[in-house]
């Protein structure tokens, strides 16, 4: 599925979304979730999906008994889910379990955030730089921006004060500079110009805080190259995608 459509992000976010799978990978996503959320005064969301399918021959008194004891479950998972959170940002946040598969439930959400926070495992193929399905589905799928952090490396800054603006093969233009900018405003750092991702040195990659790439208008049929892959994977710092503004409608 995906959210895209005629669909328009806002920046400075006003909503700003983390995916929460209780990993490290999660606890590094909210706590650069927390640090946007704070620096813009945004609502900070977290959601973690577990899908509830139970066997097919269960009879409808054991499905109810287990309904019920999910419904439970569910409380005691969004406490747990606050509390994940709170560990890494003291910003507010609102928790909540969704009842379907991960990328669903987060593009679902997406549907009321300016920004998507996740992080991932990388655990991918070697040519395929460190995006893990799940989050690779959400950058394809997603109309706003999506900030993914890895597991694992150096450890993620919450703060972002040397970010390299890059392009998918284009030299960046008016969105990413746009995010880009309006983060290094908030967090006093400044924007250094990669021009196209193919191009960038690997040395400046790797001296940002954060890397913003923006996307250019085919994002629909996205895809990460090896040149992009082979720059990208040396990077160890957290990645900003940033989609056109305004995408044209699309079918699920």
């Amino acid at each position: 599925m995906s959210t895209r459509g005629n669909v328009a992000w806002k920046f400075p976010p006003k909503v700003v979304l983390v995916a929460v799978d209780f990993g490290d990978a999660s606890a590094r996503a909210a706590a650069l979730a927390g640090a946007v959320a704070t620096a813009f005064g945004a609502r900070l969301s977290a959601i973690h999906a577990e899908r509830f399918d139970p066997p097919p021959y269960f009879t409808l008194e054991q499905i109810t008994r287990l309904e019920a004891e999910r419904r439970l479950s569910e409380t005691a998972a969004a406490s747990h889910l606050a509390q994940f959170v709170a560990a890494a940002t003291p910003w507010p946040v609102e928790a909540r379990i969704a009842d379907e598969p991960p990328v669903d439930a987060i593009l679902h959400a997406a549907a009321s955030a300016d920004l998507i926070v996740v992080g991932t495992h990388g655990r991918s193929g070697p040519g395929r730089w460190w995006l893990g399905s799940v989050a690779e589905r959400i950058v394809r799928g997603a109309a706003v921006p999506v900030l993914v952090t890895r597991a694992g490396g150096a450890a993620a800054p919450v703060g972002f004060d040397r970010i390299v603006l890059v392009g998918e093969g284009i030299e960046p233009a008016s969105d990413g500079l746009l995010v880009a900018q309006g983060l290094a405003d908030a967090f006093k750092g400044r924007v250094i110009p990669g021009g196209s991702v193919t191009r960038c040195q690997p040395d400046v990659m790797e001296g940002a805080s954060l890397v913003v790439m923006e996307m250019g208008s085919s994002h629909a049929a996205w895809s990460i190259t090896d040149p992009v892959a082979k720059v990208l994977g040396a990077c160890e710092r957290p990645v900003l995608f940033v989609p056109p503004h305004q995408q044209p409608a699309t079918k699920n």
